[in-house]
């Protein structure tokens, strides 16, 4: 029992710290077409519409948001302007292999 949750809690450090992507970078880039609308061709984010840059920040933090945003913690709140248009753009990642290959081609931006 000790080995295992010694593992687990690797893993999941690892994959925090960005050590690990489950993305693929190739898969991410047609998926992110639509993103680019709003966040820009290399994810520079766009001020003109108040979205920001995607470039530099970690897999697992985008990751965490798309959840966010798929789940309602984000952008139900109708005061939340730019969180309720970021809401439906989200849904279009359709499971959790989209948003990682999605996170995953953004990271490739930075190098």
């Amino acid at each position: 029992k000790v080995n295992l949750l010694l593992t687990t809690t690797i893993l999941i450090s690892s994959y925090a710290a960005g050590t690990w992507a489950a993305g693929n970078a190739d898969r991410g880039k047609p998926l992110y077409t639509v993103c680019a609308a709003c966040h820009g061709q290399q994810a520079d984010g766009m001020s003109a519409v108040n979205a920001p840059a995607l470039r530099g920040l970690e897999p697992w933090y985008i990751v965490r948001q798309l959840q966010n945003f798929k789940q309602g913690i984000r952008g139900s709140d109708p005061k939340d302007t730019y969180g309720v248009q970021m809401a439906p753009m989200a849904q279009l990642l359709t499971d959790e292999q989209a948003m990682e290959d999605v996170a995953a081609y953004i990271e490739s931006l930075s190098k």
